[in-house]
């Protein structure tokens, strides 16, 4: 016996093709688009622990940049300009990173579940004596406002 729906009748093949088009739909209608790198900037030495991940609305750009200066981050006009640029608003959403490395020359998002994270990218087989510290901005759509960075 083939599947059965909730009447007790048999779905025949044009009603599951129908619902398996709907769930396709629906997927791809909830989801979040894909996220893109949209500053990376190389600030140097920073004194204590990275700052934790913001989403820039409102002031929090302005806030993670002073906070850089507290931390040893010399004025550094491209991180200002990243992180106090005007948001494009709407579903859009962007989120500041402070990530330790070396001397990495980009970044990549990840998203796993409702988690987006960055990965640096580039420098491979370098040996650092002292962390170098980037500043990653990533922009994605995200209508339901599902994605949290991670901490």
């Amino acid at each position: 016996m083939g599947p059965v729906t909730l009447t007790g009748k048999r779905a025949g093949p044009r009603t599951a093709r129908a619902v398996v088009v709907f769930l396709l739909l629906m997927a791809s209608v909830s989801g979040c688009g894909s996220p893109d790198v949209a500053a990376f900037v190389q600030l140097g030495g920073l004194s204590g622990k990275s700052p934790a991940p913001v989403e820039l609305t409102g002031d929090a750009g302005e806030v993670l940049y002073r906070e850089l200066r507290e931390r040893g981050q010399k004025d550094n006009e491209q991180a200002r300009a990243a992180l106090t640029a005007p948001r494009g608003g709407g579903d859009v959403r962007t989120f500041a990173f402070i990530k330790a490395g070396c001397v990495e020359t980009g970044a990549e998002p990840v998203v796993k579940g409702d988690v987006l994270a960055v990965k640096l990218t580039g420098g491979e087989n370098t040996n650092c004596a002292a962390a170098n510290y980037f500043l990653v901005i990533v922009s994605v759509k995200d209508a339901e406002r599902r994605l949290r960075p991670a901490s």
